[in-house]
């Protein structure tokens, strides 16, 4: 299991190899994205982390339009995500 610290990290630092291991959605902004999202870093205790794309969608919160965290995994629309 990863801690918070390293999925906090994760998503400040937008790597990458965390996509598809964990989604983080944003308390304030009620949208959930991948660890590579290139948007703005959020602050730590906005942020909720969450198993699945699903498990964020469950919780209310709705997929980012900028990383498509609600993308299939390999697919186009996840691997050429705009990254404005």
């Amino acid at each position: 299991m990863i801690d918070e610290e390293t999925r906090y990290e994760a998503v400040r630092s937008r790597d990458a190899r965390f996509d598809g291991v964990f989604f983080f959605a944003v308390e304030t902004t009620g949208i959930y994205c991948r660890p590579s999202c290139p948007a703005v870093a959020p602050k730590r205790q906005n942020v909720r982390y969450y198993p699945t794309a699903a498990a964020a969608q469950t919780s209310g919160f709705r997929a980012c339009r900028r990383c498509r965290p609600d993308a299939v995994p390999g697919s186009a629309e996840w691997t050429y995500a705009p990254m404005s």
